[in-house]
């Protein structure tokens, strides 16, 4: 399957949502009907959200500055812009005192650190692996010099299962160790790639995690996920990903968001989230 027809595939596309048109629009960077798509979804605060008028989104938000963040148009500079404040200024209610404290001595039912915080999935909910992830790779690739970078790595750090590679919150509940999901593990490396904890051993065995669960994945959207994660560890893994997907030929019943992760995938080198850094 050759990436040009991905992208003539792609381009025809109606997106069915938020999600799939900030992915696609990354697939597609510099192509303005996916962009527009975004533009007219943002917020007057500078959020996405997954319906019209719901609550704004912190994963969709990251998405889409994503997307946007590859054009110096006047228009999409300013939604960038507001974008980026939006997500600097939303924070997880576990970083308020009276929350530490009931997750600290009260509800003991979830293991975590609620000193090590990223960013809800919504305002006035707790910090998630998908978000924070996201936002911190958005945030990285803006040049925004952050110290909630470095504690939303240390809560990602925190919040790894022990079986390697990351669940979509918390790595306990009541006492049971949750299994790990190809998908937030992927999202969680390639986040970690770009920080001081690359040579920590829970990088490794989340990336051995996520190399044993792809082995037998039939999913174009975690493998594409998965060889995102490993194209920016720099981990030759990334290619024997990409040349399963070359092998598969589902176009016809991918949902936009699964020909664009794809597509970022088979890029030439591989998309690594690193290439709006200067």
């Amino acid at each position: 399957m050759k990436r040009s027809a991905i992208l003539e595939d792609l381009s025809h596309r109606t997106p069915g949502g938020i999600e799939d048109a900030a992915i696609a629009g990354l697939a597609l960077r510099g192509v303005g009907k996916v962009d527009e798509t975004l533009l007219r979804a943002q917020s007057s605060a500078g959020a996405w959200a997954a319906v019209p008028n719901g609550p704004p989104n912190t994963y969709l938000t990251a998405l889409s500055l994503l997307a946007l963040r590859h054009s110096r148009e006047p228009q999409e500079f300013r939604a960038c812009a507001r974008s980026l404040q939006w997500l600097q200024g939303c924070y997880p209610v576990e970083c308020h005192w009276l929350w530490k404290w009931k997750f600290r001595l009260v509800d003991r039912q979830v293991r975590f650190d609620p000193s090590k915080y990223g960013w809800p999935w919504v305002p006035g909910t707790v910090s998630w692996v998908a978000p924070t992830a996201l936002t911190i790779v958005a945030l990285r690739t803006s040049e925004i010099e952050s110290s909630r970078i470095q504690i939303a790595e240390e809560m990602l750090l925190d919040r790894a299962c022990p079986a390697g590679g990351w669940n979509a919150g918390n790595s306990s509940v009541f006492g049971v160790n949750l299994d790990p999901h190809p998908d937030f593990t992927a999202m969680a490396l390639l986040a970690l790639a770009g920080g001081p904890h690359v040579q920590s051993p829970i990088i490794s065995s989340a990336a051995e995690y996520l190399s044993m669960r792809l082995e037998t994945c039939q999913s174009a959207y975690s493998l594409a996920w998965g060889s995102l994660a490993f194209a920016a560890l720099g981990d030759a893994r990334a290619t024997k990903y990409r040349r399963r997907l070359e092998r598969m030929d589902a176009r016809g019943t991918w949902p936009p968001r699964t020909l664009g992760l794809v597509a970022l995938a088979l890029e030439d080198p591989t998309f690594a989230f690193k290439e709006f850094a200067k």
